[in-house]
């Protein structure tokens, strides 16, 4: 049996406690995590459509730049939950014809939305000087300084350099992250922390797949198209590592001619020879062409009544926390491991869709004794 038409609600608050429910929701689109492994970190965005027959006459006042949105799925309204929580950074009114009686049946709102992390992105950093330690103690401290959360999952030991940060809090912390190869979830639902950086050590594996094999189990996904794609974008024969303070470190691939396909990337690594590790890593990760899977698309009502397409990290997982986990994607009778990177949401009255965007276990190698999908030996790639 599958899944009927999904509903989802939509409400506003301007102290993120007490909300106001949105009435005439014609559209919601989220965009969460990013399409590709080396996409540089980006926050959360969406948009929301709705009739505003009434908001010419009557605006509703709160619905401006700054003010909480909060998305919710409410198919089963005994047991509604959580998807992810915001806040408007644009508003555009579209309005139609006719107006009577201070009616505007063709008016249309849309509000535009983004996560924690774009908040970030227009604090100054003022010149901060951020000490070296841990990354857990460096991230708690810009949480301080900016005022939002900011937490680390990943080991408790993994250090951070010594910065400057002249540039946004944005800028120092994507460096951050790119250091440490680690993913990010950036929305406050169902966590303490505003912005989460992931670990990549840290990743977890959930009882979801996808397969194009039908009738599905009731943990097992149903797409309807796949994508498989040729790393032209993640594909280099040399890698710059430029940590601040430091000197660049550059590795070639043994080989390899002219002209080359050269990385440069800016870090906040501790030291040169944890540079040189990251540049061994990034090299051997990214120095084969292959063609691999990059995105699967599903569609939310042709799921099993136990498949929900926003919770695929886990009953206990929030929608913004799909980044990150461990998956496979059955194929034609092969299967094939992956991580996802990041996930699209379009949801309308008449249907939800969500596309998934993935990298492949080739690009994920690292040796974890005992784990299922990192314990084997002899197939992993060194550095870093």
């Amino acid at each position: 049996m599958t899944l009927g038409l999904q509903s989802y609600s939509v409400s506003y608050s301007t102290d993120s406690v007490n909300y106001t429910a949105l009435t005439n929701v014609q559209s919601i689109y989220l965009s969460i995590g990013v399409q590709a492994q080396l996409d540089q970190l980006r926050a959360n965005t969406g948009t929301i459509e709705i009739r505003y027959p009434s908001g010419y006459a009557s605006p509703i006042a709160e619905l401006v730049q700054g003010t909480y949105i909060k998305i919710m799925n409410n198919t089963n309204p005994a047991a509604a939950y959580l998807l992810w929580v915001g806040r408007i950074s644009d508003i555009t009114v579209k309005y139609g014809i006719p107006y009577a009686s201070n009616v505007g049946n063709a008016d249309y709102l849309t509000i535009s939305v983004e996560g924690s992390f774009a908040s970030l992105g227009r604090m100054a950093g003022n010149d901060y000087a951020m000490a070296a330690g841990t990354i857990a103690t460096q991230l708690t401290t810009a949480g301080t300084q900016t005022g939002l959360a900011i937490g680390w999952l990943g080991s408790s030991t993994q250090a951070g350099a010594a910065a400057t940060i002249n540039g946004t809090w944005a800028d120092w912390l994507a460096k951050t992250a790119l250091s440490a190869n680690a993913r990010m979830w950036n929305t406050k639902d169902n966590s303490l922390f505003d912005i989460t950086l992931l670990s990549p050590f840290e990743l977890y594996t959930t009882q979801n797949y996808f397969s194009d094999v039908r009738p599905q189990p009731e943990v097992t996904a149903s797409y309807d198209e796949i994508t498989f794609e040729g790393y032209a974008d993640n594909y280099y024969t040399q890698v710059s590592v430029d940590p601040d303070g430091l000197a660049t470190q550059t590795v070639t691939l043994s080989g390899a001619t002219n002209p080359l396909r050269t990385y440069v990337v800016n870090t906040n690594n501790a030291t040169t020879g944890q540079a040189v590790d990251f540049a061994n890593y990034l090299l051997a990760n990214y120095s084969t062409p292959e063609l691999a899977i990059s995105s699967v698309s599903c569609i939310a009502e042709a799921q099993t009544l136990d498949m929900l397409l926003d919770k695929f990290a886990g009953v206990t997982q929030s929608f913004a926390r799909t980044p990150g986990v461990r998956t496979r994607v059955e194929f034609r009778g092969t299967i094939y491991q992956c991580i996802i990177e990041g996930v699209t949401m379009s949801a309308t009255p008449a249907g939800a869709r969500f596309t998934f965007y993935l990298s492949g276990a080739d690009l994920n190698q690292y040796l974890i004794l005992d784990d299922l999908f990192y314990g084997k030996l002899n197939s992993n790639k060194l550095g870093y």
